[in-house]
Protein backbone atom coordinates (compact mmCIF):
# COMPACT_ATOMS: atom_id res chain seq x y z
CA UNK A 1 0.00 0.00 0.00
CA UNK A 2 1.32 3.55 -0.82
CA UNK A 3 1.52 5.62 2.54
CA UNK A 4 -0.80 8.75 2.02
CA UNK A 5 1.00 12.28 2.07
CA UNK A 6 0.50 14.87 4.84
CA UNK A 7 -0.91 17.90 4.35
CA UNK A 8 2.31 20.00 3.49
CA UNK A 9 1.93 22.55 6.38
CA UNK A 10 1.32 19.96 8.87
CA UNK A 11 4.13 17.77 7.29
CA UNK A 12 6.28 21.22 8.17
CA UNK A 13 5.48 21.85 11.17
CA UNK A 14 6.56 18.24 12.17
CA UNK A 15 9.52 18.16 10.61
CA UNK A 16 10.48 21.15 12.64
CA UNK A 17 9.48 20.02 16.02
CA UNK A 18 11.14 16.68 15.81
CA UNK A 19 14.61 18.47 14.53
CA UNK A 20 13.88 20.36 18.34
CA UNK A 21 13.60 17.24 19.91
CA UNK A 22 16.62 15.93 18.21
CA UNK A 23 18.47 19.13 19.26
CA UNK A 24 17.61 19.11 22.79
CA UNK A 25 19.09 16.00 22.90
CA UNK A 26 22.25 16.09 21.87
CA UNK A 27 25.69 16.82 24.06
CA UNK A 28 26.56 20.05 24.51
CA UNK A 29 29.12 19.84 21.96
CA UNK A 30 26.71 19.66 19.26
CA UNK A 31 24.35 21.60 20.20
CA UNK A 32 26.44 24.59 20.28
CA UNK A 33 30.22 25.47 18.71
CA UNK A 34 32.47 24.30 21.60
CA UNK A 35 29.71 23.31 24.19
CA UNK A 36 29.33 25.75 26.95
CA UNK A 37 32.07 26.95 27.84
CA UNK A 38 33.23 30.94 27.90
CA UNK A 39 35.00 31.78 24.37
CA UNK A 40 38.44 32.47 24.49
CA UNK A 41 39.97 34.72 21.54
CA UNK A 42 41.35 31.88 20.43
CA UNK A 43 38.20 29.97 20.39
CA UNK A 44 36.25 33.38 18.74
CA UNK A 45 38.84 33.05 15.86
CA UNK A 46 38.24 29.98 14.94
CA UNK A 47 34.38 30.25 15.32
CA UNK A 48 34.60 32.89 12.98
CA UNK A 49 36.63 31.40 10.63
CA UNK A 50 34.37 28.38 10.37
CA UNK A 51 31.14 31.14 9.94
CA UNK A 52 33.00 33.14 7.27
CA UNK A 53 34.18 30.20 4.94
CA UNK A 54 30.52 28.86 5.60
CA UNK A 55 29.33 32.06 4.19
CA UNK A 56 31.06 32.31 1.46
CA UNK A 57 30.66 28.48 0.80
CA UNK A 58 26.41 29.25 1.07
CA UNK A 59 26.51 32.07 -1.35
CA UNK A 60 28.39 30.02 -4.08
CA UNK A 61 26.56 26.72 -3.87
CA UNK A 62 23.22 28.57 -3.63
CA UNK A 63 24.21 30.69 -6.72
CA UNK A 64 25.13 27.72 -8.62
CA UNK A 65 21.28 26.51 -8.06
CA UNK A 66 19.61 29.20 -10.11
CA UNK A 67 20.14 28.04 -13.51
CA UNK A 68 18.20 25.20 -12.61
CA UNK A 69 15.52 26.70 -10.02
CA UNK A 70 12.86 26.71 -12.12
CA UNK A 71 10.46 27.97 -9.79
CA UNK A 72 9.84 31.76 -9.98
CA UNK A 73 8.85 32.53 -6.28
CA UNK A 74 12.01 29.77 -4.97
CA UNK A 75 14.20 31.49 -7.75
CA UNK A 76 13.47 35.20 -6.29
CA UNK A 77 14.13 34.00 -2.95
CA UNK A 78 17.41 32.15 -3.19
CA UNK A 79 18.51 35.48 -5.65
CA UNK A 80 17.92 37.22 -2.40
CA UNK A 81 19.77 34.31 -0.34
CA UNK A 82 22.74 34.75 -2.08
CA UNK A 83 23.57 38.19 -2.12
CA UNK A 84 23.04 37.79 1.73
CA UNK A 85 25.34 35.28 2.18
CA UNK A 86 28.02 37.48 0.31
CA UNK A 87 26.97 40.13 3.25
CA UNK A 88 27.48 37.90 6.02
CA UNK A 89 30.56 36.86 4.99
CA UNK A 90 32.09 40.34 4.59
CA UNK A 91 30.27 41.08 8.15
CA UNK A 92 32.11 38.53 9.30
CA UNK A 93 35.37 39.15 7.75
CA UNK A 94 35.29 42.48 8.88
CA UNK A 95 34.83 41.69 12.13
CA UNK A 96 37.96 39.06 11.95
CA UNK A 97 40.06 41.91 11.09
CA UNK A 98 39.13 44.22 14.21
CA UNK A 99 40.46 40.98 16.43
CA UNK A 100 43.40 41.45 14.14
CA UNK A 101 42.68 37.83 12.40
CA UNK A 102 41.77 37.02 8.70
CA UNK A 103 41.12 33.87 6.98
CA UNK A 104 44.79 33.49 5.42
CA UNK A 105 46.17 29.99 5.44
CA UNK A 106 42.83 28.69 7.20
CA UNK A 107 41.50 25.38 6.00
CA UNK A 108 38.17 23.65 6.94
CA UNK A 109 38.09 20.11 8.36
CA UNK A 110 37.24 17.33 6.49
CA UNK A 111 33.95 17.02 7.83
CA UNK A 112 32.74 20.46 6.74
CA UNK A 113 33.62 19.66 3.38
CA UNK A 114 31.47 16.68 3.74
CA UNK A 115 28.71 18.79 5.02
CA UNK A 116 28.95 22.43 3.65
CA UNK A 117 30.61 21.41 0.47
CA UNK A 118 29.56 18.63 -0.77
CA UNK A 119 25.92 17.39 0.74
CA UNK A 120 24.61 20.52 0.88
CA UNK A 121 25.59 22.10 -2.74
CA UNK A 122 24.25 18.84 -4.41
CA UNK A 123 20.40 17.73 -4.29
CA UNK A 124 17.86 16.33 -6.92
CA UNK A 125 16.06 19.54 -7.30
CA UNK A 126 14.60 22.54 -5.55
CA UNK A 127 12.93 20.93 -3.12
CA UNK A 128 15.66 18.99 -2.29
CA UNK A 129 18.27 21.28 -2.24
CA UNK A 130 16.12 23.82 0.12
CA UNK A 131 14.99 21.66 2.36
CA UNK A 132 18.30 20.41 3.45
CA UNK A 133 20.17 24.12 3.82
CA UNK A 134 17.02 26.14 4.84
CA UNK A 135 15.25 23.93 7.24
CA UNK A 136 18.48 21.73 9.12
CA UNK A 137 20.75 23.90 8.36
CA UNK A 138 20.02 27.85 8.87
CA UNK A 139 17.63 26.77 11.60
CA UNK A 140 20.82 25.22 13.23
CA UNK A 141 22.41 28.28 12.53
CA UNK A 142 19.97 29.99 14.73
CA UNK A 143 19.99 27.72 17.39
CA UNK A 144 23.83 28.13 17.33
CA UNK A 145 23.62 31.72 17.49
CA UNK A 146 21.58 31.08 20.82
CA UNK A 147 23.86 29.00 22.55
CA UNK A 148 26.63 31.17 21.62
CA UNK A 149 25.39 34.60 22.41
CA UNK A 150 26.13 34.50 26.26
CA UNK A 151 29.68 33.34 25.60
CA UNK A 152 31.22 36.23 23.11
CA UNK A 153 31.70 39.88 23.40
CA UNK A 154 29.07 42.60 22.61
CA UNK A 155 30.88 43.53 19.32
CA UNK A 156 29.95 39.52 18.35
CA UNK A 157 26.64 39.70 19.59
CA UNK A 158 26.36 42.87 17.44
CA UNK A 159 27.88 41.04 14.68
CA UNK A 160 25.09 38.33 14.64
CA UNK A 161 22.12 40.68 15.22
CA UNK A 162 22.68 42.05 12.07
CA UNK A 163 22.90 38.87 10.53
CA UNK A 164 19.44 37.28 12.43
CA UNK A 165 16.69 38.52 10.48
CA UNK A 166 18.40 37.58 7.10
CA UNK A 167 18.18 33.61 8.38
CA UNK A 168 14.30 34.53 9.42
CA UNK A 169 14.23 35.71 5.92
CA UNK A 170 16.20 32.16 4.48
CA UNK A 171 13.95 29.73 6.88
CA UNK A 172 10.87 31.12 5.64
CA UNK A 173 12.05 30.39 2.30
CA UNK A 174 12.61 27.16 3.35
CA UNK A 175 9.10 27.16 4.65
CA UNK A 176 7.15 28.27 1.72
CA UNK A 177 9.01 25.80 -0.43
CA UNK A 178 8.43 22.90 1.17
CA UNK A 179 4.45 23.92 1.56
CA UNK A 180 4.22 24.42 -1.73
CA UNK A 181 6.05 21.88 -3.32
CA UNK A 182 6.16 18.55 -0.92
CA UNK A 183 2.98 17.48 -1.45
CA UNK A 184 2.99 14.08 -2.36
CA UNK A 185 4.28 10.88 0.01
CA UNK A 186 7.37 10.89 -2.56
CA UNK A 187 8.36 14.09 -2.09
CA UNK A 188 7.92 14.54 1.60
CA UNK A 189 9.99 10.94 2.00
CA UNK A 190 13.04 12.99 -0.13
CA UNK A 191 12.84 15.49 2.28
CA UNK A 192 12.99 13.60 5.35
CA UNK A 193 15.85 11.94 4.39
CA UNK A 194 17.64 15.37 3.28
CA UNK A 195 16.56 16.66 6.58
CA UNK A 196 18.27 14.07 8.62
CA UNK A 197 21.32 13.18 6.28
CA UNK A 198 22.12 17.20 6.86
CA UNK A 199 21.10 16.97 10.33
CA UNK A 200 23.66 13.60 10.75
CA UNK A 201 26.56 15.80 9.00
CA UNK A 202 26.04 19.17 11.01
CA UNK A 203 26.36 17.07 14.37
CA UNK A 204 29.90 15.38 13.06
CA UNK A 205 30.28 19.35 12.30
CA UNK A 206 29.98 20.44 15.32
CA UNK A 207 32.12 17.82 17.00
CA UNK A 208 35.05 18.46 14.44
CA UNK A 209 34.83 22.08 15.74
CA UNK A 210 35.20 20.68 19.77
CA UNK A 211 38.17 18.73 18.91
CA UNK A 212 39.42 21.37 16.53
CA UNK A 213 39.45 23.71 19.57
CA UNK A 214 40.97 20.85 21.36
CA UNK A 215 43.96 20.63 19.30
CA UNK A 216 44.56 24.15 19.17
CA UNK A 217 44.82 24.49 22.97
CA UNK A 218 46.95 21.27 23.26
CA UNK A 219 49.33 22.87 20.40
CA UNK A 220 49.44 26.16 23.18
Amino acid sequence: MTAEAMDSKAFYDSLVDELAARRNAQSDVEKSFGGHRPMGRTELVEWLQFQCWYEREAANFIGSWLADTPEPEAFFGLCQQVADEGRHCKLVLSHLQTLDASMDGWVPEPEWVEWVQEFYAHGADTLERVCAHNITGEIGVMNAFEGLRPRIPVATQQLIDKIIPDEDFHIALGRMVVHRYATTAERQDRVRQRVWGAFALEEKGRLAFDRRLRASAGAA
